[in-house]
Formats: structure tokens, sequence, C-alpha cells
């Protein structure tokens, strides 16, 4: 009986859990909707390896705006979201797991016939410039803290594929990109040779799938660190590495 116990003990407690629903933004290559509106990406793949490893069943649901996307994990519509850097005033809604699956580096994207002209040493440097910033996306604080200064020229908008586009129309001068999601919608919209990014990085971040407060229960700890157990293991064993090849994503272990 004390073996049958132990074994029992050391079963996932969740197998029976109800389905997880996780919320994510449109950023190919990391999620996407494919032809058959089904969802797509990294994250997509490496969360329904894990989740699947550990027996509990997932729905994803991408998005088009970081705002709503916001709203409704405050709101208890998302038991998790894709893809979340850390900031402080988001632990109001949003638990961390110990373990990242990414590390992002940002840079400022500019056009390539601004190269030579558009220089970013410090952010006052750029205070001549119209920059493109997408809502409630997060950057830096001292970014944020430049966003409520009207010296600055700072155009807000809610879609972040968009950002790219209107740099090339010509309607910002600078924006703000993670080098992956950059050049995968260089790559997949033609726009090589036409834009340029400047070398000194605005910020190099580890990023995490998150659980959202609003729809913790009693079994989210131990899921929580399941999670971090598996996700580990994918480092160590090489199967994140081989979901980045996959991807043709730079693999740098978070």
């Amino acid at each position: 009986m004390r073996r049958l116990l132990v074994f029992c003990l050391l079963l996932p407690c969740w197998l029976s859990a109800r389905e997880l629903v996780i919320g994510g933004i449109l950023e190919p290559p990391l999620k996407w909707l494919d032809a058959q509106g089904h969802p797509r990406g990294l994250d997509v793949d490496l969360v329904t390896a894990i989740f699947g490893t550990l027996h509990t069943p997932i729905r994803i649901e991408l998005i088009d705006s970081g705002a709503r996307l916001t709203r409704n994990a405050e709101s208890g519509f998302y038991d998790l979201l894709l893809t979340h850097s850390y900031k402080p005033e988001r632990e109001a809604y949003l638990l961390y797991p110990k373990q990242a699956h990414m590390l992002h580096s940002w840079h400022f994207f500019i056009r390539k016939e601004s190269a030579g002209r558009i220089h970013y040493d410090h952010l006052t440097d750029l205070k001549p410039w119209r920059i493109g910033v997408t809502r409630d996306f997060s950057y830096t604080p001292e970014l944020a803290v430049a966003m409520t200064d009207p010296s600055y020229h700072f155009q807000e908008i809610p879609i972040n594929q968009l950002q790219l586009r209107k740099l090339i129309a010509g309607r910002i001068d600078v924006v703000p990109m993670s080098l992956v999601t950059a050049f995968t919608q260089i790559r997949e919209e033609g726009l090589e040779g036409k834009l340029d990014y400047l070398p000194k990085p605005l910020k190099t971040s580890p990023y995490f799938n998150v659980w959202t407060r609003s729809r913790a229960d009693a079994d989210t700890p131990a899921l929580m660190a399941a999670y971090d157990a598996e996700l580990l293991h994918m480092k160590r064993d090489g199967r994140l590495k081989a979901l980045y090849d996959k991807y043709g994503i730079p693999y740098i272990e978070p």
C-alpha cells in the first residue's frame, strides 16, 4: 500500500485538468494562423509539446491587438499568455514561471537610405525623428518615460505588424523591433534591401509563457513547476534548439 501511495503521489495531479486557454499576438514565426485558421509557429509547438507531456489539454487563440490581449487576460478569458517579457506592473495580473524560453534582442530599425543620418547611442539622439511604438508593448523604462515627453515624436499604434510598413512608407523614421520578428516580416513581405537597423540594442530580454492570476487555481503552482521542469529538460536534451532550427531562428539559450 505504501508503494502504491508513493507512486500515486508521483503522477501528475492535473491528468484530468480542465482545458487551458492560451492567448497570444500574431507574430510570425513565433505564432500565426495558417490558411485553415490553425495556430502555427515556434511558440505553438513549444506549449503543445510541454502540455502534451503533462497530459494537459490546451486551446490556443491568436489575435492582432496587444491591448485586447491584456484586457482578456485581466478579465479571466485566458489561462496563459504566450511570450511576454517581465515588467513589474504586469505582476498585478500575471504569474511568471522560472524558466524563460527565448531571448529577444530589440534594435531600432530605419530605412536603408537613413543609414549614416540616424544614430543611437542615447535615446535623446532620436528626438529629431518620428518613432513608432506599439501599444501595450514592454520596451524599456527609459523609453516609457520618453513617451510622456512632448519633445519626442512618438506615434503609437495597436498592431505591431504595421510598423515596418509605416517605416517604408515614410510615415515614421525609426521603430524598435525584435530581430526575430523584424527579419521574419522582412523575408515574408519581400522587404530585403529596404531596411537596416542601428547596431546598439535597445534591450536584450528573456521572454516567458505566463499564467494569468484571474484564472489561477489550487493546481497552478504544481503545473507551473512541472512546466519549468519540462522546459529545462528541453533545453538540456536539444529539443528547444531543434524548434528554433525548424523555424530558422538563431538559438541563444535563455
